[in-house]
């Protein structure tokens, strides 16, 4: 502020009755006596209420929020299709012939992919020097969903060519699972 800004200062404060005429004087004339004393200016800035900047903050807590989330779904289903969905594996446990056309398979089921409980598999049967399983593919089924990771055992019963059950190895299934 300047020697002009002061002295306009004074003379506001003079008018709206916080100095006397004789403090008034007395401020004007060390002022004017001693023009390096002026206040230097000081500019406030321009402050907003605090309701507003709470409003703000919030609304900026809600938009990093939605993004964080959003980056979250986009993740997983990120990592889904890299990852590989759902997926079992069997393992033959045993194969028993129970007559000529119809054998019992054991078998170990395991989730191996996603993050899905799983447990059923379509089984068909490719029998050395026969026409293979019959039209109508038995289902291989867990006793329950497996966990992702998790194993269990499941038996089903595969009709064969007539005369080819006994000939039928572990080998000789392949399983399709979801």
């Amino acid at each position: 502020m300047g020697v002009a800004d002061e002295l306009a200062r004074l003379i506001a404060r003079r008018d709206a009755g916080e100095l006397t005429d004789e403090e008034f004087q007395a401020a004007k004339s060390e002022l004017l006596s001693h023009p390096e004393r002026a206040r230097a200016e000081v500019v406030a800035p321009d402050s907003e209420p605090v309701s507003t900047l709470r409003r703000r903050n919030r609304r900026r807590a809600l938009v990093v929020a939605g993004v964080i989330v959003l980056a979250l779904v986009a993740w997983v289903v990120v990592s889904e299709a890299f990852i590989g969905g759902p997926r079992l594996e069997v393992r033959v446990t045993g194969v028993t012939a129970l007559s000529n056309d119809l054998v019992s398979v054991h078998a170990r089921v395991t989730n191996v992919g996603g993050r899905s409980a799983l447990g059923v598999c379509q089984v068909s049967v490719s029998v050395p020097g026969g026409s293979g399983s019959s039209p109508s593919q038995p289902i291989l089924e867990t006793s329950a969903p497996v966990p992702p990771g998790g194993s269990a055992t499941a038996s089903v019963e595969v009709a064969v060519t007539v005369g080819a059950a006994r000939h039928v190895t572990s080998r000789d299934f392949t399983f399709s699972c979801q």
